[in-house]
């Protein structure tokens, strides 16, 4: 299957109509969706609806207009929205949660993210599987109450991780080429690590929450997960982008010629540390391998790969303030939506370790809060002192590498089946190295390999993580793309794929 980038241009060259690429995707995931789990709400109709308007709309521009087609960069193409704080008027705005499934909640208006991909011309078909209102039994698993588990299509008996979950298994298997995705503490990365995608974390301020003002203290952001690394550049340049009242604003400018224009680019020799282990941390050695051999294919690249660790990672003290955050701000969400229940939650209305983050987040006061963000702060100072804020230029790194993950993805339950104290040494085993470039609102990708480290005996997925200095992107972006070239990964296939 061609990547999101090349369909678009198949439409735009009046090769293919969005029309049927929707009755196509749908097709595909009648096919594929019933194994895996993927999309849990269908918005079939209203996409097709959108996708006859888009054909017409662009018909009647062609015949109009000598200077080209302007139907947008990813003109036609379908996707998948996450259903997870992504307003779409009139969609569903359950987000795993029974109780605003019972009272068919849905969304009042169109949020930024929404808005700018339906402006590109893509075409939602349905919203992705993600965690209850982004936390439930574990914000890293697409594994709900309300809808079950996502399965991996690598292997079925393991799960997707999260929480993109569900957007990751829908690109992975092909129902869409490109979707929706979130991250709070690593939920692109993830599930792109455990699916074999690229997982592109943007930047603190890249692309606009509008009309939220920021998540969990300005660590979440939205983006997507992807099968090429120019799709996950042309995400970027679909979403990037400030809307009125934005509380962040970017470090580094965004590229003049967008995004894609970097993909390709020669980087020049860059210093890249690298992180295979943690001293807090127990890590696979099927995901040490895989981030040893991406350091191999860089030094044979030219690039100076040597042994490094920004000093703050070496611990993972800064996760106790974050974690109030965290709580405190699941607690403020779920407040929200009072009014909709028209009564205050009950434990039975959410998951277990739902309800147990409510009661600790309402006892976390405003200054132990305030607390936590000023070591925050803190932490992100010290932790963005290790790079080059213009890569290839200073003594410091460019770049970091690690494993994606700590663990190769486990099976179906691991991270949701359990008491709250196991379920939390389980989550920190699965995301090590990936909170932290929340916190600091750094720029982080996970790419697959296409070698036999890229791969576990299971047949699932292990993919590692590059960091770049605040804003850099576009490093990242040119760095992912030498090493999609020295080590193609596009063509392989899930054992669940349509």
């Amino acid at each position: 299957m061609n990547d999101a980038t090349a369909l678009a241009d198949q439409v735009r060259a009046g090769e293919v109509d969005a029309a049927t690429a929707v009755d196509e995707a749908i097709a595909r995931c009648e096919e594929v969706n019933p194994t895996i789990n993927a999309i849990v709400e269908q918005t079939y109709d209203t996409a097709r609806h959108r996708a006859a308007q888009f054909d017409t709309a662009r018909q009647r521009a062609a015949a109009l207009s000598a200077s080209g087609d302007n139907s947008g960069l990813l003109a036609g193409v379908p996707i998948a929205l996450k259903d997870l704080h992504c307003p779409a008027e009139g969609e569903p705005a359950y987000q795993g949660n029974r109780r605003l499934a019972e009272l068919d909640y849905r969304y009042s208006e169109t949020g930024a993210v929404a808005r700018r991909w339906a402006e590109a011309g893509a075409v939602s078909i349905g919203h992705s599987h993600s965690p209850e209102l982004g936390g439930g039994q574990c914000p890293a698993a697409a594994e709900t109450a309300l809808y079950g588990p996502t399965r991996n299509p690598w292997n079925t008996d393991h799960t997707v991780l999260g929480s993109s979950g569900g957007a990751a298994a829908a690109v992975a298997a092909g129902i869409v080429r490109i979707a929706h995705a979130s991250d709070g503490g690593g939920s692109i990365r993830i599930p792109a690590s455990a699916n074999g995608l690229v997982g592109l974390k943007p930047s603190r301020g890249r692309i606009s929450g509008a009309p939220s003002g920021e998540g969990w203290g300005g660590g979440t952001t939205d983006g997507a997960v992807a099968v090429t690394v120019r799709d996950a550049a042309l995400a970027l340049d679909v979403l990037a982008g400030p809307e009125p009242g934005d509380p962040y604003v970017p470090t580094h400018p965004a590229p003049s010629a967008g995004y894609v224009s970097e993909v390709g680019q020669d980087t020049g020799q860059l210093r890249i540390g690298v992180s295979s282990t943690l001293p807090f941390a127990e890590t696979d050695p099927l995901c040490t391998r895989a981030s040893e051999a991406a350091a191999g294919i860089l030094d044979s690249l030219g690039h100076r790969v040597e042994a490094g660790l920004p000093e703050p990672m070496a611990s993972n003290d800064y996760m106790y303030d974050y974690i109030r955050v965290i709580r405190t701000s699941a607690t403020a969400t779920l407040r929200s939506y009072e009014e909709v229940l028209g009564r205050p939650w009950a434990e039975d209305d959410v998951e277990p370790v739902a309800w147990i983050n409510y009661q600790r987040g309402a006892k976390i006061s405003a200054p132990d809060y305030m607390t936590s963000r000023e070591r925050l702060h803190d932490f992100t100072r010290r932790m963005v002192s290790w790079w080059n804020a213009d890569p290839g230029e200073g003594d410091d790194f460019d770049l970091l590498l690690t494993p994606t993950l700590g663990v190769v993805p486990p099976r179906v339950g691991y991270l949701v089946e359990g008491d709250e104290r196991t379920l939390t040494r389980r989550l920190a085993r699965v995301t090590p190295y990936l909170p932290q470039f929340n916190v600091t609102g750094q720029p982080a990708i996970s790419v697959p390999l296409g070698t036999p480290e890229g791969m576990s005996p299971e047949g699932l997925p292990i993919g590692v993580q590059l960091v770049a200095a605040p804003g850099r992107e576009d490093v990242l972006l040119r760095v992912a793309a030498q090493l999609e070239q020295a080590a193609p990964w596009s063509h392989r296939r899930p054992t669940v794929s349509a």
